[in-house]
């Protein structure tokens, strides 16, 4: 519990002194639960437009053929603008015809969390029920919701009976609806397709996790490790950055993705530990055309509505700048010789042009065996084509002199890049590596392979 007032208390307290030109979302503190509907329009910048939706919505460019899609913020200090939510309703401006509408909404500081939500979410069935009432289809409806904001946004679905097109829950707010019940949090049920974006599921010591890491959705992508994701603090010397880096990210992600030129793969799996193993390689189920992406695309997806699945776990990884995108390698070691050797083991790949950062292949260290195969995932930063392989396997051991380094025999080395199906394919015979040297292994190519056995 002290932990979870300590992350609260930072989360309020960190954003606080934000300044805007635009004076679209509330500043003053209510008395009682506070909605109103915002409109953003491609000719007006980053601000919103208050609208009347029970009425004419004039002072809006609105057009009924159009699928709207509406944003949600999550529980602010009345004097902090949520400046993120005018960037992405800009961004899907800029890159699909769409209607994109903001809710403000703003609690009592003193009211419980959870009927706060519980009480938005009956607001936003309201005015959403008036958007319908104009004509429009339920199904063309998109809820986009960050932290508390997912909440209401599953209330609000709910509340419709499930018939509302899309929802996206950024990293759904975990501390007070973690022991909840679905009527009361966000669920597949709430609409005919929900996905869900977890980047803050596991606690960032001393700051008790943001996100709720149990699935909610049809689809839920868990990114990284679920803290100290790619480009955020590891310490408390940057404290607002290291409370709030990591629940943030799932709406930067979200956003970066709408026009990016490259995707945010991601890999069905059961659990994290599988994922970095690289035993999740394959993106053949029942409802997918090919691997799961984060985002706004949905490309990916079969059109069956309500999609024809539910709790499929997709993992993925990302890198610290946008778009945030990585490539995928499976790395698979067959250790030879008599000799045994516990480390951690780290990558870079290497070619003409192109370099990728170091990466570590696994969170604790792994025993390579004689007579063994290990795989694991390779989230590269970089993509080109490839001719080298750095590997490095660390131990603890301080070494100077060279004979006392040991030794490990790797009688093969396969990269593949991912998905596997259709992916190009590296390999290394015969390497001798030694701990805490980095060895620089040439990579072959398959077809590169094929070329001199036939020769």
């Amino acid at each position: 519990m002290q932990r979870i007032l300590l992350c609260l208390f930072l989360l309020l307290g960190a954003a606080a002194g934000s300044e805007s030109k635009c004076q679209d979302f509330r500043r003053r503190a209510p008395g009682a639960l506070w909605m109103s509907v915002l409109g953003f329009s491609a000719g007006r910048g980053p601000c919103g437009v208050p609208l009347n939706v029970s009425g004419s919505l004039s002072g809006y460019p609105w057009n009924p053929w159009l699928p709207v899609v509406v944003i949600l913020h999550g529980r602010r200090p009345p004097k902090v603008r949520p400046r993120w939510v005018g960037v992405m309703a800009q961004e899907l401006l800029s890159a699909h015809r769409l209607n994109v509408l903001a809710i403000d909404w703003l609690a009592p500081g003193n009211q419980n969390l959870l009927t706060a939500a519980t009480q938005a979410g009956k607001l936003l069935a309201g005015l959403l029920r008036s958007l319908l009432a104009k004509g429009f289809s339920a199904t063309s409806l998109h809820l986009i919701g960050f932290g508390t904001g997912a909440h209401i946004a599953g209330i609000a679905g709910s509340r419709l009976r499930g018939s509302i097109g899309r929802i996206t829950g950024l990293d759904p707010f975990g501390p007070s609806f973690l022991h909840t019940g679905p009527r009361t949090r966000l669920d597949y049920t709430d609409a005919q397709f929900v996905d869900v974006v977890h980047t803050n599921y596991r606690a960032n010591e001393p700051i008790a996790a943001l996100g709720l890491r149990p699935p909610m959705g049809h689809v839920d992508f868990y990114v990284g490790k679920g803290y100290q994701l790619p480009g955020c603090p590891k310490s408390l010397l940057d404290r607002e950055r290291y409370v709030l880096c990591n629940h943030q990210k799932a709406y930067q992600l979200f956003t970066s993705s709408i026009r990016a030129g490259c995707p945010l793969t991601a890999f069905p799996c059961r659990s994290l530990r599988s994922f970095t193993r690289g035993r999740c390689t394959r993106c053949h189920r029942p409802g997918l055309r090919s691997c799961p992406e984060l985002g706004y695309n949905t490309s990916w997806l079969t059109a069956d509505r309500p999609v024809p699945f539910k709790k499929l776990t997709a993992f993925l990884d990302i890198s610290s700048s946008p778009p945030h995108c990585v490539t995928y390698f499976l790395l698979e070691l067959q250790i030879g010789g008599t000799r045994s050797l516990r480390c951690l083991l780290f990558v870079k790949l290497k070619g003409r042009g192109v370099e990728t950062s170091a990466l570590r292949l696994s969170h604790s260290a792994v025993t390579l065996t004689p007579g063994k195969v290990y795989q694991f995932l390779v989230p590269a930063d970089r993509d080109g084509e490839f001719n080298s392989l750095l590997l490095e396997l660390y131990t603890s051991r301080f070494l100077l002199l060279e004979w006392r380094r040991r030794r490990v025999h790797i009688d093969g080395l396969t990269l593949t890049r991912l998905p596997r199906d259709n992916g190009t394919v590296y390999f290394a015979n015969d390497i001798e590596a030694a701990e805490g040297r980095t060895e620089h292994i040439p990579l072959t190519k398959e077809e590169e392979l094929s070329t001199i056995l036939s020769s």
